[in-house]
């Protein structure tokens, strides 16, 4: 399956490529609630099947940077690492087994090859590559994505509208299997996956936020959060933070099972993340709902 637009050779590279820097800076936590469960259907196996033969060679991440992708933005506690081939999103180019970006996330100190992200650049009124199943599962961004990656009104499906020029992303989870679906951007599995933990079925996700805690996003939370210091006092944020961080690894050092968490587990995680999102709010009620405030088993305190 191949797509191009000539038409893109019309826009500035150093916009396409600046549009690509910001889109992957903003894309955790968008919204994507059309996109197909597990279970996928004959098109879409052949779909993940030809993109994983495809970038079979990138398992190796040297090979990949040799052959010319390149780290791009943060290591997202639900997406990993994304690197960018920027001479193949420039080309304008779908081709299912030839992706312009790669996934990856270090487990046991080793980079681990997760999936693949195709980028399109779109102008006013083109719509982005059919894909099996629909073009739902692509997300769209126009260069108005605010640095802030967890806020949820971030990415936005694919719009009929079609306005402006942006960037259509899609991302085929073609070897870390993904319970939202095969195509859907964030993989609740990854945290698990760092810990070498089998995932429930359902992964709530505020259970996987704290365990992304254990397995060291804390950074990642720790910059956002850097970002809301004229909100948050730097000392209540990091003491939250931490005290949740102890939280979590406590929870998840304790193995019962030495592949999965207990369902006992799980609602500890979840009420860790619940009480973390809630001492933020008694400083920034607008940061703890966009954080996803919410009460777990009656009121958290």
């Amino acid at each position: 399956m191949t797509f191009s637009s000539a038409s893109m050779k019309l826009l500035p590279s150093t916009f396409i490529l600046a549009l690509l820097a910001v889109t992957v800076s903003g894309q955790e936590h968008a919204v994507h609630s059309s996109v197909n469960r597990l279970g996928a259907n004959a098109e879409e196996e052949a779909f993940l099947l030809a993109a994983r033969m495809g970038t079979e060679r990138y398992r190796d991440r040297n090979v990949a940077i040799a052959a010319g992708f390149r780290r791009l933005g943060r290591d997202f506690p639900s997406m990993g690492e994304h690197w960018a081939h920027p001479g193949k999103v420039l080309a304008g180019h779908f081709n299912v087994a030839d992706p312009a970006m790669l996934t990856y996330a270090t487990i046991d100190g080793k980079p681990v090859l997760l999936g693949v992200v195709y980028a399109i650049p779109l102008e006013e009124g083109q719509a982005p590559p059919p894909l099996p199943g629909g073009i739902s599962a692509w997300h769209e961004h126009n260069g108005t994505v605010e640095e802030e990656s967890f806020l949820p009104e971030h990415g936005g499906e694919h719009s009929g509208e079609r306005q402006g020029t942006r960037l259509a992303i899609l991302h085929a989870w073609t070897l870390l299997p993904n319970p939202a679906g095969h195509f859907a951007a964030e993989n609740w599995a990854l945290p698990f996956a760092r810990l070498r933990l089998e995932p429930p079925a359902a992964i709530p996700e505020f259970a996987a936020r704290a365990l992304s805690l254990a397995a060291g996003s804390g950074d990642f939370y720790a910059n956002l959060l850097e970002s809301e210091k004229s909100s948050i006092p730097g000392d209540a944020w990091r003491t939250a933070l931490a005290a949740a961080t102890d939280s979590a690894r406590a929870i998840a050092t304790v193995r019962h099972d030495k592949t999965a968490l207990s369902r006992e587990q799980i609602s500890a995680l979840e009420q860790t993340w619940a009480r973390f999102v809630a001492r933020l709010s008694g400083h920034s009620p607008a940061l703890a709902q966009r954080l996803g405030e919410k009460r777990l088993d009656g009121e958290v305190r």
